[in-house]
């Protein structure tokens, strides 16, 4: 691909960090139920251990959670690591998904945080 130097510019001040996506599609979702609690185990650990960056249901209006598949985003140094984290999931080692994982560099996007301490609220954007 041709990149012109102004294109080239703006690349280089991006933040070009690179993710693992996961892209969750239903395969077994008769035992969706059962490995719930063990999958939001899963997933809580891995949130705490710093390896997953952002994970939830893909929804449609009146849809349940789940039932179109998902996506989980994993910070890992390589793809034999992020299909290591994945593979340890109780939805994807017992097969209710099957997973598809891409690198993917975030460049660009924000979040904002605000936070109240006289009532302990926050407000994420």
């Amino acid at each position: 691909m041709d990149i012109n130097d102004n294109a080239r510019g703006l690349l280089a001040k991006m933040l070009q960090k690179a993710l693992y996506v996961a892209l969750r599609t239903p395969n077994d979702l008769s035992r969706f139920g059962e490995l719930l609690e063990a999958h939001l185990q899963w997933a809580i650990a891995a949130e705490q251990r710093g390896e997953l960056f952002a994970s939830g249901p893909f929804v449609e209006e009146g849809g349940a959670p789940g039932a179109l598949g998902g996506m989980s985003i994993v910070r890992a140094s390589s793809m034999e690591e992020a299909q290591q984290i994945l593979a340890r999931d109780p939805f994807i080692r017992e097969g209710v998904y099957l997973p598809s994982i891409r690198k993917w560099l975030l460049m660009e996007g924000g979040v904002t945080v605000t936070l109240r301490f006289s009532d302990q609220s926050y407000l994420l954007r």
